[in-house]
């Protein structure tokens, strides 16, 4: 029941953009969330775990946040008050739900969204797949998301259905899990959201290097018959393959092209600094939950570490960054190198390192309202807790994920006191 709870909060948040029902859809995503708390509390799922350095982090952010909200903007007061509850409830959550549930959940959530989005606007993404010449690019916005969005929320996707695709045993939801990971990479290129590229590269560098193995990689036939088809592909057609990807991504524009600074991001985020520094206030305590917002200082910062930095200050803001960047370390020392290809946990660290490059882009990092910013942090804040519980507990969480390729590993392992995540 929680694992549903929670999974329809995130895929309630895939429609929260959507101008006629957003609100609405916010609303009902912060509503599943506590069912799935309170739920939790009353079946007595919730592991007795002390809070961790993230979770307080998190939980001074938010109260940060409603202090701030209160002296600053009105209409930010209720937003910064959901964003505690969302943590706190989130605290709740992943301590009756073990992290390779909640990557699975993900997996589930990716698939329905990807889904939806095929049924709904799939005209939309051939459209912006063949558009270019002199008619320019028609960039994919499929439920009102913006390019941005959709890159973030799809990449994210595509790390969690490609770990459901290498652990499944089922060769079922193997070509379910590929087949989705493929329409994701689609929506993004059909968006060209170029950041979500360059994360997926990197979370695909951690993927093969430190988590999967380069040698074992290699190995896989269906990876070896992929690069075959791609050389050949390129070979035969690389100029129309090379006009292509350079309309699509826009690579010669003068806006968005290579020698455009990042779009013109280097001279927001260069903006945004000068606006920190620009006041003793606003560099200790930051100016509270959404003051970064465009409408209020007269640009877009383009960075989620920009934003945090304004929103919460130096202090704050750093160790709210810190957080996010240790936990990629966090997720590659909860299992042996030797043994981290069948682990439950496989490419735990790939996914958080997509969402912090990603970010360094895009604003969506401390977002609630989408599906990728939930889950990460659920992820961030469960991976948190892997090396506080109790040993004891492992073993249950362990039986429990008995489903997972990783789940042989976790029972052994869980003896020894390597995972130590409490038991749902």
């Amino acid at each position: 029941m929680i694992e549903l709870l929670v999974g329809m909060a995130c895929f309630v948040a895939v429609f929260s953009v959507v101008t006629s029902v957003g609100t609405m859809m916010q609303m009902g995503a912060l509503a599943c969330f506590a069912a799935a708390a309170g739920y939790a509390l009353l079946m007595n799922r919730v592991g007795a775990v002390r809070p961790s350095v993230s979770e307080f982090v998190l939980y001074a952010l938010g109260v940060a946040y409603v202090i701030l909200s209160l002296f600053g903007e009105a209409d930010a007061v209720p937003l910064a008050i959901a964003f505690l509850l969302t943590i706190v409830m989130m605290s709740i959550i992943v301590r009756s739900l073990s992290l390779a549930r909640l990557l699975n959940v993900g997996a589930v959530v990716s698939v329905l969204s990807v889904v939806v989005v095929v049924a709904l606007d799939h005209a939309q993404a051939m459209t912006a797949l063949s558009s270019g010449g002199g008619q320019g690019l028609q960039r994919f916005m499929p439920l009102g998301m913006t390019p941005n969005l959709v890159g973030f929320v799809f990449g994210a996707c595509c790390v969690l259905l490609a770990r459901r695709a290498i652990l499944t045993t089922r060769w079922s939801e193997r070509v379910i899990m590929s087949a989705s990971a493929l329409a994701c990479c689609v929506f993004i290129l059909a968006a060209s959201a170029r950041s979500s590229l360059i994360g997926l590269v990197a979370a695909g560098a951690v993927a093969v290097f430190f988590e999967y193995g380069f040698k074992r990689t290699l190995s896989r036939r269906l990876v070896q018959v992929g690069i075959a088809l791609v050389t050949v592909i390129c070979v035969a057609f690389a100029e129309r393959v090379g006009m292509f990807f350079t309309r699509m991504l826009e690579l010669d524009s003068s806006t968005r092209g290579i020698a455009s600074g990042g779009s013109g991001r280097t001279e927001l985020w260069a903006r945004g600094i000068n606006t920190l520094f620009s006041d003793p206030l606003l560099v200790l305590f930051g100016g509270g939950f959404r003051s970064s917002n465009t409408d209020l200082i007269g640009f877009s910062t383009e960075s989620s570490y920009i934003s945090i930095l304004l929103d919460s200050g130096i202090f704050l803001g750093t160790a709210t960054i810190l957080i996010f960047l240790y936990a990629p370390i966090k997720a590659l020392k909860i299992t042996p190198p030797q043994d981290r290809h069948c682990s439950a946990l496989l490419l735990a660290a790939a996914f958080m390192t997509f969402i912090i490059v990603e970010s360094i882009f895009n604003r969506y990092l401390l977002a609630i309202g989408n599906p990728a910013s939930l889950l990460s942090l659920l992820i961030l804040m469960s991976l948190s807790l892997q090396e506080r519980a109790a040993p004891a507990a492992a073993p249950a969480a362990a039986a429990a994920d008995a489903s997972d390729a990783g789940a042989a590993y976790l029972a052994k392992s869980a003896v020894n006191g390597v995972s130590r995540q409490p038991a749902p």
